[in-house]
């Protein structure tokens, strides 16, 4: 049975809001309700608001909580593509892997979420949500904040602010914009999601170990109109406030009263990952990103222009106590693959030391300060890459006890405000940039039996922190504090 239900307990919020890298999402300003099975924020345009020629007034995207009750046998054939006896992929494997994994989506219902966002039903495809995501937060007059929760029209999540020099080996965006993405998992992934949220109030993190053919898929959208890069991508509509209303009310007050207002936004990105420890023996995780590349092909669907910009499979550790990421003496990375056929302007937003992370992911920062006392702007000549799809990923945990970034703070600020970092390449930054097996959490050394690794997912941290808080068990959130 598929679950609904409306109601808030506004006495308990933390200030949570991040934006996963190449699978890493964003979850604004999460509510501490006790509705766990949330489809929206209940925040809804009239129908004079609504834009007709896109959709049909008034359609809304389910949401899919209703797991499958015993596991599930995997489709997907580890190891895809590999010959026999290999150890894992590298550079010469990856790209067929990717295609693999492509052709997968293709016939598992996913092509639809790209190319008729509007009509896709996760119900219909087969494809289930996270919990605890969909609430939103109230504010000041009691309202519901529009940016919190999901919005009721593609059921997404406001993600972060992207600034425009972020991209610059390419005529550019215009201005800032904001990303929105929506999550999924696979019928594998939701069969364990549902022994998880069994009891979606008193949830089992010891729960959390992704069998082998999970997959989870995140499909994002850029609010940008004019840019090059994304001529002929998908439209449709999120019910959101604008990122000039956003910057504005950041600007003056945290809690300044937003209003939503129906954003236009395009297809940018699908990021992907796959528990195939054929593939990723060490991790067990494969990680890919995907980008529209308008020059594809001509007469196609948008489907078919979703390029891969690359895989990774590991941190490359090896070469995780360098000051720039990069292998010593020129040597390659050997578990990252770029696409050299990608469109060109996804170099620009690669991670450290030319990592995978995709052109939303946020891997580069503005404003950065580490702890040597260095300052970076984040300018075209000034850029600070700072992490990749695994190194985020890898510090999902519960409790909540590592930044997403290496940070010695819990703080997780927009790009663009001050932001410290470990030094790049020291002992403390390098922590984010291992590779730890599914089941070893990222701070577990001097902390015996603290944390539960949450399988290099950080939805599930940030659904479990929500959840656990609002029943009451938040004195880790109360011991630290989101800020400097």
């Amino acid at each position: 049975m598929i679950i609904q239900r409306r109601g808030r307990n506004p006495s308990r919020s933390i200030p949570v809001g991040f934006a996963a890298l190449a699978l890493g999402m964003a979850m604004a300003g999460g509510t501490l309700a006790a509705d766990p099975f949330a489809f929206n924020n209940t925040v809804y345009p009239t129908a004079d608001e609504w834009p007709g020629a896109i959709a049909p007034v008034g359609t809304f995207r389910t949401s899919n909580y209703a797991y499958p009750e015993a596991p599930v046998a995997a489709t997907w054939v580890a190891g895809a593509g590999l010959p026999i006896g290999a150890a894992g992929l590298d550079q010469t494997t990856a790209p067929q892997y990717v295609a693999k994994v492509k052709e997968f989506l293709a016939a598992n219902g996913i092509t639809g979420l790209v190319n008729d966002p509007h009509a896709w039903n996760p119900v219909v495809a087969g494809w289930y949500d996270m919990p605890w995501g969909g609430a939103g937060s109230p504010q000041a007059d009691g309202t519901i904040n529009p940016f919190t929760g999901r919005d009721p029209i593609q059921g997404s999540y406001a993600g972060q602010i992207i600034q425009s020099d972020t991209f610059y080996s390419a005529p550019p965006p215009g201005d800032y914009f904001e990303n929105h993405s929506v999550v999924y998992y696979n019928d594998v992934a939701g069969a364990m999601l549902g022994q998880v949220w069994q009891n979606p109030f008193q949830p089992d993190p010891s729960a959390v170990n992704f069998p082998e053919g999970s997959i989870v898929v995140k499909v994002e959208g850029a609010a940008v109109e004019g840019w090059d890069a994304l001529e002929g991508s998908t439209p449709s509509w999120v019910y959101r406030p604008t990122a000039e209303a956003i910057v504005k009310a950041n600007s003056v007050h945290p809690t300044g009263l937003m209003q939503a207002e129906m954003v236009k936004m395009y297809f940018a990105q699908m990021a992907v990952k796959v528990r195939d420890s054929v593939a990723s023996p060490e991790t067990g995780w494969v990680f890919i990103g995907f980008t529209y590349g308008k020059d594809i092909c001509t007469n196609c669907e948008v489907w078919d222009k979703v390029v891969a910009v690359g895989a990774m499979w590991g941190n490359d550790p090896d070469c995780a106590r360098t000051s720039d990421g990069f292998c010593p003496n020129g040597a390659p990375l050997q578990e990252t693959w770029y696409n050299t056929n990608a469109p060109s302007w996804t170099q620009d937003s690669l991670g450290w030391g030319h990592r995978l992370a995709a052109p939303m992911d946020v891997a580069k920062r503005h404003n950065v300060i580490t702890l040597d006392g260095s300052r970076h702007s984040g300018a075209e000549d000034d850029q600070f890459a700072a992490s990749s799809c695994m190194s985020c990923h890898g510090s999902a945990q519960y409790p909540f006890g590592a930044n997403l970034y290496p940070s010695p703070n819990m703080v997780f600020p927009a790009d663009g405000q001050e932001f410290l970092f470990y030094n790049p390449g020291s002992e403390q930054w390098a922590n984010w940039f291992q590779n730890r097996p599914p089941q070893v959490p990222m701070s577990a050394e001097g902390h015996a039996g603290a944390f539960v690794s949450l399988d290099y997912d950080m939805m599930l941290t940030l659904a479990l922190m929500t959840a656990l808080s609002g029943a009451g068990d938040d004195a880790f959130l109360n011991n630290h504090q989101f800020g400097h």
